[in-house]
């Protein structure tokens, strides 16, 4: 009596499981392909973010206020900024020298893009400190009213 308890159980719980479902989730979202961008549309990112480091350096401090946007927030070593901090900061600071490599822009939406490099630095604070002298950087631009905009950076050490 026994055995046919367990094999009626046993037969009971595999005709149970035999009517689950496979589940069809993963445990991750599929890639979705992302937007496309123009070769010029990537060059004119990628010139606005030179033009960022260049306007710093030479004290271009109006055009460099002209690539931020109201938004923008600045993520750097030393704390978060808005845009008129970042131009004070930088119009105590000395800027020897910059270098920009391994830049990519990358699309993420209509009209948003993200571009990131690595960078070396030599600039010294007001307050006579050296920065990191080599970073990696990410800067996201939104295109608004057919302008690119600078609207977030965020920098780390690379050493």
């Amino acid at each position: 009596m026994a055995t046919l308890k367990a094999i009626l159980f046993s037969g009971i719980i595999i005709l149970s499981l035999s009517q689950c479902k496979q589940s069809t989730t993963t445990t991750s979202p599929q890639k979705q392909s992302l937007p496309q961008m123009t070769k010029e549309e990537g060059q004119i990112i990628t010139t606005r973010e030179i033009s960022v480091w260049e306007y710093s350096k030479t004290k271009q401090l109006d055009k460099l206020r002209e690539i931020l946007a109201d938004d923008y927030t600045g993520y750097f070593v030393t704390g978060n900024m808005q845009p008129s901090d970042v131009i004070n900061l930088l119009r105590n600071s000395t800027f020897t020298s910059y270098h920009l490599s391994n830049i990519n822009v990358k699309p993420i939406a209509e009209n948003v893009a993200i571009i990131s490099y690595h960078v070396m630095q030599d600039v010294t604070g007001a307050d006579g400190i050296k920065w990191v002298p080599e970073l990696a950087a990410a800067s996201t631009y939104v295109k608004r009213n057919g302008v690119w905009y600078s609207v977030f950076y965020q920098e780390m050490p690379l050493n």
